[in-house]
């Protein structure tokens, strides 16, 4: 009778992994096709604009290397960059006619702010032809054009940490310098961190069933699918959090300290998870040593080491200096630009981020899961109880990463936008698949 009952449970786990990982999959299928339909300025979506770029001029700067975009045409892509725009000007149409007599070239893309040229061809591009004939060309960039912005060829994003956009970067040299190629491991990225939640709700309730509230929770919540679909940084802050969840939850804190530190080197924002950690170390118990070396040097050397190939370009005080730039940046309010949101806003859709037009696509959440996750992570202390004490950890995960943006909105920063929100999503959604599940567990017993 035992072998039996546990030959029915590993059956049910089982059926719960195969549909876990189909509803998984149905979401890389929705955002890819999402992905694939936003087609944003020149290609680019909201953001996109700095990181990707930044990732390419991180490619060729720091690890010496170009991405190659081959168009529907089966021409090769490539961006001129030159001196100044009175260069330019004087050798525009000499360039034109060299690129079309040698390379069987044609201009794509002219640009307004910027003194470079993007051209696509049947040859590969000489190099050394080009700086030959023209002396006044700085650089030639092959791969999808730029966008028209200033300083596009030099741009680094130094005020954001650099994984995600090495992520970004390694995808372009993949699958090629292309819009699909940037977004591709941002979604699975998000598919993965949804995979790893439904683990951690299950091992965390002890049931695989109710861990599938975790899928109908995210599929109405456009927030993920949204911003898994762009080639931003947060989504893979999301992801490394998921798994430092669980590893926490496993008593694996070592693991959960690292995953902390990844995240924190794909953007700052992931250091506020820091204090979860130490907290729930503190609250387990798990040694003097481990909860102070665990929590605050293991990101630290993540961190640093994740940096080091700019710290190496850089030097120290180049570095330095650059990091100063990102903390006082990320600690004050920018120019006017897109609509902004309070932290506490962004439950409610307040001034919701534009991603898209066409399709139209915001930074936009589904009150009803937040006000779930809300409502749980307000009843914790009952449930940790009563209950389950492991069901303190997405209640810290969640509290002390919303608390780091309102400190940030406390220190002067008041341009923060909705799509901030999204590193709060897994930790809303074992929230709130925890407080259903006990509700319906009250209730069952209630009407037995």
């Amino acid at each position: 009778m035992r072998l039996l009952r546990v030959g029915q449970l590993d059956e049910r786990r089982t059926i719960c992994i195969i549909i876990a990982v189909a509803l998984a999959a149905a979401f890389v299928f929705f955002s890819v096709d999402l992905a694939a339909r936003m087609q944003g300025t020149s290609g680019y979506v909201a953001d996109e604009t700095w990181y990707v770029i930044s990732a390419r001029n991180i490619l060729r700067e720091i690890f010496g290397v170009q991405p190659r975009y081959i168009d529907s045409e089966g021409r090769q892509n490539y961006t001129v960059f030159f001196r100044s725009y009175a260069a330019l000007k004087e050798d525009n149409q000499r360039f034109i006619d060299f690129i079309e007599a040698n390379f069987g070239g044609v201009v794509i893309k002219d640009y307004e702010k910027v003194a470079a040229i993007s051209v696509a061809t049947v040859k590969e591009l000489n190099r050394s032809a080009v700086s030959e004939a023209f002396p006044q060309v700085k650089l030639v960039q092959s791969g999808y054009c730029y966008p028209d912005v200033s300083g596009a060829d030099t741009y680094m994003n130094a005020e954001h940490p650099p994984l995600a956009k090495y992520l970004i970067g390694a995808s372009m040299l993949l699958f090629g310098d292309q819009p699909m190629a940037w977004r591709i491991l941002g979604i699975f990225a998000g598919a993965l961190a949804l995979l790893v939640t439904y683990f951690f709700v299950a091992r965390l309730l002890n049931n695989e069933v109710a861990a599938l509230l975790v899928f109908p929770l995210a599929l109405a919540d456009p927030i993920l699918r949204a911003m898994s679909s762009v080639a931003m940084l947060d989504i893979y802050v999301v992801f490394f959090l998921s798994l430092s969840m669980w590893f926490a939850l496993r008593r694996s804190y070592f693991l959960s300290a690292v995953f902390i530190g990844l995240a924190s080197a794909s953007k700052f924002t992931g250091v506020f998870s820091i204090a979860a950690l130490f907290l729930f170390m503190l609250f387990r118990r798990a040694g003097v040593k481990k909860t102070v070396f665990y929590p605050f040097l293991v990101p630290l050397i993540i961190w640093l080491g994740l940096n080091s190939p700019l710290i190496i370009k850089w030097g120290i005080q180049g570095w330095l200096r650059e990091i100063q730039t990102g903390l006082n940046w990320f600690l004050t309010s920018r120019p006017p630009g897109p609509a902004v949101s309070d932290p506490w806003g962004w439950f409610v859709n307040q001034n919701p981020f534009t991603l898209n037009l066409n399709p139209d696509v915001a930074a936009a959440v589904n009150p009803a899961v937040y006000l779930l996750g809300l409502v749980s992570l307000v009843l914790t202390p009952y449930f940790a109880y009563k209950s389950n004490r492991d069901v303190i950890i997405p209640a810290l995960w969640f509290l002390f990463t919303f608390l780091g943006y309102v400190l940030v909105y406390i220190l002067g920063n008041r341009t923060m936008y909705s799509f901030y929100v999204v590193t709060l999503s897994v930790m809303a959604y074992a929230l709130a698949a925890a407080f259903l599940f006990y509700i319906f567990t009250v209730l069952e017993r209630h009407f037995k």
